[in-house]
């Protein structure tokens, strides 16, 4: 069936079940009426002629009666809604006819002819119109001279101006309800499509956010890893051009999802306590020794408050901080950057305004209206000697937007910028808590941590089953099945000091985590795999284990509907990849209840 003929028939079967409503409603307004008149008659008329008219008028009230009870019960059938509001409009025009006859008052012939402009309301096809008109004009008609009415040129103009007016609000209305019908049945169907697409376009910015991230994790692990061997200057020159290719390919990545999620309505903000002079101060840490090796001089202004704690999305605020202070430094060729947080308290909401100042080389003041757009960026000459996707500043935009904030910039081609963004926090109360200001910066920007010792090239990841872990080691089974994620995530295990035990799917995960003398600590559960996905493996150890050993979810699927999804699974964690070490090993502390033991 094509799509016009299955939106037709949708449009028929909507104007079939509207004429079942005026089907019920006209039975409830002339069975009301009649059982009044009925119950009038009575009182105020002499008793033959009450009689007489109940008598008329009782048909139509238990005719109405009837198809009320049927409507209630849903046993009105369509094929039967046509022929009964034709009986009953014909009953009603005998009924308008008959009370004239039974009580002579001539002011019932104007009053009747308000059921003819009824009936233009109430016909939902010409033919119906038809069948309720000409009965009508031919008893009016008839009863105009048996009734000898004198004078009766009035009454007929009555009619025809109601018959008219009948016509032109049956032409009138039908095609407005038919187009109205067609509209929603559209409507209806293109929102269908819509949700169809919507979740078409999750499920593939789902898969893209793991397959990107996927091989950037072995790319990236293996690099760092690489540089703990031993490497001569050349080697380690080639490598540390590697890790900043990958660094900057992984921020573009980071950048397009971001983008994907926020026009798809999945990015989130969390609610967390934090303080913003320490958040501000870990930010500018981070770019400090770039800075120096720049020549450039670093000016930071913090309120007078040492401690400003608010209530936000540390991560994202940061993220914006970061990406402000990434363009200072990528367009500042010499001077200062100055850093300004600015907190005003306004009774329980605190008013926060970064500012990001450079000296650098301006933007035109042409660009400025656009320069939150999409891929639009400051320098896009053929000559430009920045790169960038030109997503930065408009992710910045949309963040400050979900968090009800307002992002703008002054600058002077020449001279320099001004970027600001203010958001306004609720107030937490002065707090022992201490904040690990690390975790509040987003991966894609931490600083690699230097490693201890020397990793050997020959050290082997132990298969499930195989081998035994020193006393006081954690012990580790870790589900992943690509071959370059498991031999980097057994790598960076192993130099955690602890113990690790690789399976390559769920089942294989689900049955090590099961085996009698199964002692492992943590389970690191990949989610995408072949045979059995991790999910389905959390599930199988926690029903066949009464007490299971914590299982964090190690997974490239990191969108918010998916950590939701995880969570309610029964993941104790998600750590998303690429990896950061920092937060898998705080989560594997956490879980673990014992630190990391480096080996000797």
């Amino acid at each position: 069936m094509t799509e016009d003929k299955t939106i037709e028939k949708q449009v028929a079967e909507k104007l079939a079940a509207f004429e079942v409503k005026t089907l019920y409603v006209l039975a409830l307004v002339v069975g009301g009426v009649y059982a009044l008149r009925m119950v009038a008659s009575f009182i105020f008329l002499p008793l033959p002629v009450a009689t007489t008219i109940a008598g008329s008028l009782s048909v139509s009230t238990i005719l109405s009666a009837g198809i009320i009870f049927a409507h209630r019960r849903k046993r009105l059938q369509v094929q039967y809604v046509r022929p009964l509001l034709m009986l009953l409009g014909t009953l009603v025009t005998f009924n308008v006819f008959f009370l004239l006859y039974a009580t002579g008052n001539l002011a019932q012939f104007y009053f009747s002819t308000l059921v003819l402009v009824a009936f233009g309301l109430g016909s939902l096809s010409f033919i119906m119109w038809v069948v309720y008109t000409i009965p009508f004009l031919l008893v009016y008609l008839v009863s105009l001279k048996v009734l000898e009415v004198p004078a009766p040129a009035p009454y007929i103009a009555i009619l025809v101006a109601a018959t008219v007016l009948s016509c032109v609000a049956y032409f009138i209305r039908v095609p407005t309800i038919r187009k109205l019908t067609e509209f929603e049945v559209k409507h209806a169907a293109n929102a269908k499509k819509l949700a169809i697409s919507n979740k078409a376009k999750d499920l593939f910015l789902a898969n893209m956010t793991h397959e990107l991230r996927t091989p950037m994790t072995g790319v990236i692990g293996m690099v760092d890893l690489l540089s703990d061997t031993r490497l001569d200057e050349e080697q380690r020159h080639f490598l540390g051009t590697a890790r900043k290719s990958a660094r900057y390919l992984l921020a573009v990545i980071n950048d397009i999802l971001d983008v994907s999620k926020l026009d798809a309505g999945k990015l989130t903000l969390k609610q967390e306590p934090f303080d913003a002079v320490q958040l501000t101060r870990d930010v500018v840490g981070v770019f400090e020794i770039r800075l120096r090796q720049k020549g450039l001089a670093l000016k930071l202004e913090l309120p007078l408050k040492t401690n400003v704690r608010v209530l936000g999305d540390p991560v994202r605020i940061s993220q914006i901080l970061l990406n402000l202070l990434e363009n200072a430094l990528k367009f500042t060729p010499e001077g200062t950057i100055t850093i300004k947080l600015f907190a005003i308290g306004e009774e329980d909401i605190c008013q926060l305004t970064w500012m990001v100042i450079d000296t650098g080389i301006g933007i035109p003041a042409d660009r400025l209206p656009r320069l939150f757009d999409r891929f639009e960026q400051i320098d896009n000459s053929n000559t430009r000697t920045t790169h960038g996707t030109g997503l930065g500043l408009s992710i910045i935009h949309d963040l400050v937007g979900l968090m009800g904030g307002t992002v703008g910039v002054e600058s002077e081609e020449g001279t320099g910028s001004e970027f600001r963004f203010s958001v306004g926090l609720p107030v937490l109360e002065e707090s022992a808590e201490t904040v690990e200001a690390a975790s509040y910066l987003p991966s894609r920007l931490s600083l690699a941590t230097k490693a201890e010792y020397t990793t050997d090239p020959d050290d082997k990841t132990s298969a499930a089953g195989t081998d035994t872990a020193d006393d006081g080691q954690i012990r580790i089974l870790f589900a992943e099945d690509n071959p370059v994620s498991q031999q980097l995530i057994g790598r960076l295990l192993k130099r955690e000091g602890w113990f690790a035990t690789a399976v390559t799917n769920g089942k294989e995960a689900w049955e090590a985590a099961t085996k009698s003398d199964a002692n492992f600590d943590v389970i690191l559960m990949d989610i995408q795999m072949p045979v059995m996905d991790g999910v389905t493996a959390l599930q199988r150890i926690r029903a066949d284990r009464e007490h299971a050993p914590p299982i964090i979810a190690l997974t490239a699927n990191t969108l918010p509907d998916d950590v939701a999804r995880y969570k309610s699974a029964g993941f104790a964690d998600i750590v998303g990849k690429p990896i950061d070490m920092k937060i898998l090993r705080a989560a594997v502390e956490r879980f673990s209840g014992a630190p990391a033991k480096l080996p000797s």
